[in-house]
């Protein structure tokens, strides 16, 4: 929902930097100068957006000199600056438009009414360079020499004459006219009243206004001058009956929106017309008066106009009895026409219920006449079934009995058939099978001649192989059992836990020992005899041989 903020002041206020400005700004809409502090050790500045910004060094006005142009300007450009502590931003003028309230009260109309008319003044600063007939140098105008204070004073005053003027020179009933509309809405109060969107020219001193209303009261005093002419009792004319259905089309209107006087739509448009020409003229003479200091007015704009609450009720009650007197007569012509309706409801009713008594007598008699033809219908229908149904029965009958006779005979000529194609295939049948049966014989007759063959082949090669191999696996054999028998008889002369010991009193076991030791003693003395050799004795003696009387024992 759009909020009603009413400026009624122009101001100017310190802020604590730069960076606060679009926060104060937004919140006080009366404000158009700021004057922002500044950090004193910091070597640069900032311009925010949507401000004119003048900066001053030690107090003096510091110009920007601009890198293209080369022209110089006290306005700086919004963006990052460096420079000096001592060289900072002194005021802040808003770019934006500034919308300024100023309620005139106590105005006098011309029937001395006292009225309150506020005005809006969108205003602005001319200090964009990129505008046309703006200057930066009015920034600096403003500021020092102008200010937000003495721009309200001078606005204040300037409108304060021009709007007591204005309300003198009007009624207090016409005072509601002067207030701004838009083009579109102009345009159109203007082809009401003149037939076009263009106002004619003032002619011989008279305004447009006057001229209309001349025009529009002329055949109103014509029609009043022929009234008194003809007579109350004169017979009627034609004119008096196209009057006549002319009152009857425009009684509907009547209803709708009520009576009222014919002069109050043109009285209505020339004021909205006369309020929309003053303020433009408003706005000119503020421009004409401003802009030199370089302040533009964009629209004045006539917001709001106050009467005594006595006249405003007077002028409520006028409204109220106009639509009091529409209501009465809409209310008469509704009951007339709900009583009218009641009427024709009941009419209705009744007809619709003699019609229905009606087409039920009539639904009746000829629900009876369609009952005795439908039961005639049913007769004959029985008839034509029993008839259908005999001579179905005789039909089915023959086409049985003679499909029976059918079938029989292909089946008895499928039996003859059937028996002779089974006797040929036995026949032929036979015939193959014995000349396979030959065939398979003498086949199997060639490979066992050729098996003989190839087995006698291959058992002579084998038998030849077997006397060739028979010496060299005899060695084979010999040598693989030498070979295992090393390895037992190392395998028991390497382990320390084995323990020898006799079967027959240790008797073997002993020789066994004396010969261990005189094997020893043989190497010992400068023998040539070496481990090996001396285990496989040993093992020779107490196992190869197989009649050694020891037994050989492995501890854990």
């Amino acid at each position: 929902m759009s909020q009603d903020i009413r400026t009624e002041t122009l101001s100017s206020d310190d802020i604590p930097n730069v960076g606060a400005a679009n926060v104060y700004f937004g919140e006080d809409q009366s404000l158009m100068v700021a004057r922002p502090r500044k950090n004193c050790c910091a070597f640069w500045f900032t311009v925010p957006e949507g401000f004119y910004a003048l900066v001053t060094r030690h107090g003096a006005t510091e110009l920007f000199k601009d890198p293209s142009t080369g022209k110089e300007t006290p306005v700086w450009p919004s963006g990052l600056h460096l420079g000096p502590p001592w060289l900072k931003v002194s005021h802040l003028v808003t770019k934006q438009s500034v919308v300024f309230n100023t309620p005139i009260r106590g105005c006098k109309t011309k029937d001395n009414v006292t009225v309150q008319i506020d005005i809006s003044i969108v205003l602005r600063v001319m200090g964009d360079s990129d505008r046309p007939g703006d200057d930066p140098q009015n920034v600096y105008k403003f500021v020092h020499e102008v200010t937000a204070r003495g721009l309200q004073a001078q606005l204040v005053d300037a409108q304060a004459e021009a709007v007591r003027t204005l309300a003198r020179s009007v009624t207090h009933t016409e005072v509601f006219g002067l207030r701004n509309v838009g083009r579109q809405e102009l345009e159109g109060v203007k082809r009401g009243l003149y037939g076009t969107s263009v106002a004619p020219s003032v002619q011989g001193g008279i305004p447009p206004a006057a001229l209309a209303a001349a025009a529009a009261m002329g055949p109103i005093m014509e029609e009043a001058e022929e009234g008194t002419v003809r007579g109350v009792g004169a017979e009627e004319t034609k004119e008096e009956g196209d009057h006549f259905l002319q009152e009857e089309t425009t009684q509907e209107e009547k209803d709708m929106i009520g009576e009222h006087d014919e002069l109050d739509p043109l009285e209505a448009g020339f004021n909205v017309e006369t309020g929309a020409s003053i303020t433009e003229a408003m706005k000119m003479r503020l421009n004409k008066q401003f802009k030199p200091q370089g302040v533009e007015i964009l629209d004045v704009a006539i917001k709001q106009i106050s009467l005594p609450h006595e006249i405003q009720q007077q002028m409520s009650q006028k409204t109220m009895v106009i639509s009091q007197n529409a209501e009465q007569r809409m209310q008469h012509k509704h009951d007339m026409q709900v009583l009218n309706q009641t009427e024709s409801i009941k009419t209705l009713k009744q007809a619709i219920d003699e019609q229905k008594m009606e087409l039920q007598e009539d639904g009746k008699q000829q629900a009876m006449v369609e009952s005795l033809a439908l039961e005639e219908e049913k007769a004959k229908g029985e008839a034509v079934e029993w008839d259908i149904t005999t001579q179905m029965l005789v039909d089915v009958a023959m086409v049985n009995a003679e499909s029976a006779l059918t079938v029989q005979r292909i089946r008895d000529t499928t039996k003859l058939e059937a028996e002779r194609i089974i006797e040929e295939a036995q026949a032929k049948a036979a015939i193959t099978r014995c000349e396979a049966e030959a065939k398979v014989k003498e086949t199997e007759a060639e490979a066992d001649y050729k098996c003989a063959q190839m087995q006698a082949k291959g058992d002579k090669a084998v038998f030849h192989a077997e006397g060739v191999a028979a010496p060299k696996n005899r060695t084979l054999n010999e040598y693989t059992t030498s070979l295992l028998r090393l390895r037992a008889q190392d395998a028991l002369a390497s382990n320390k836990l084995l323990v020898v010991t006799g079967t027959s009193g240790g008797a073997a076991a002993n020789r066994l020992l004396l010969a261990d030791a005189a094997l020893r003693g043989a190497r010992s003395h400068g023998g040539s005899l070496g481990k090996e050799e001396r285990s496989a004795l040993l093992s020779e003696l107490a196992v190869a041989s197989g009649t050694a009387k020891v037994r050989l024992h492995v501890g854990s």
